[in-house]
């Protein structure tokens, strides 16, 4: 049953991020998407993954593989669209 929690939580936290990606790429538009916040949060979320290999925990692992790549496409989007920023 825990597993199913973090699967879920993982499945939800990380699909809070497609919407960001999704817009700063329709867009191009990232004026408001803080630059420190996008670099803690990958950089958190990649700590978070090696926890999860370290503890060989599916859920930890999945959850931040896949949030590590939205999380890097919207810290690559903010460094790419930075020139339009008005």
């Amino acid at each position: 049953m825990e597993q199913y929690i973090g699967l879920l939580a993982g499945v939800l936290t990380t699909a809070s991020l497609i919407p960001q990606v999704t817009k700063i790429y329709q867009t191009k538009k990232t004026r408001d998407v803080s630059l420190y916040w996008t670099l803690m949060l990958t950089v958190g979320i990649f700590f978070w993954m090696i926890y999860g290999i370290i503890l060989r925990d599916f859920p930890l692992i999945f959850a931040n593989v896949s949030g590590l790549i939205f999380s890097f496409a919207v810290l690559v989007g903010k460094l790419m669209y930075k020139k339009y920023e008005q």
